[in-house]
């Protein structure tokens, strides 16, 4: 539970990248900028959070092991809770790939993706 003076969130995030080193940056480079983040490791875990938890954003590695991040995108754009929700894409893939196997996203994040532009992207999205 936050303490009472801690300051309130720009908005809530799910980071989702089987790299812990990533998982690790992007929770780093927003929580930076006042964003509350959840990071976790898997397209399962994924959906997990997001029935569980209400989120802002969603930031999908696409190259997962088992479910992909394209796989997620696809599931939350059906779900009605998560359907509405931003999604950005955030791979080393080139986008034109990343269009084709999904073109529901929001905002698409080429890797490596250095701190300030990860925090426009998102503060676009949540606007």
């Amino acid at each position: 539970m936050p303490s009472s003076n801690a300051s309130p969130s720009r908005g809530r995030v799910l980071a989702v990248d089987d790299s812990y080193v990533m998982r690790e940056l992007v929770t780093l480079s927003l929580e930076a900028v006042g964003y509350s983040v959840e990071a976790v490791a898997s397209g399962d875990a994924a959906l997990v959070a997001a029935a569980r938890e209400n989120f802002d954003a969603f930031i999908l590695d696409v190259d997962m092991p088992g479910m992909d991040g394209l796989a997620v995108g696809r599931a939350l754009r059906r779900d009605p809770r998560t359907r509405s929700s931003m999604i950005a894409m955030h791979t080393s893939l080139d986008e034109a790939d990343v269009r084709t196997g999904f073109d529901g996203y929001d905002a698409f994040l080429p890797k490596p993706c250095d701190a300030r532009l990860l925090g426009e992207c998102v503060g676009r999205m949540i606007q």
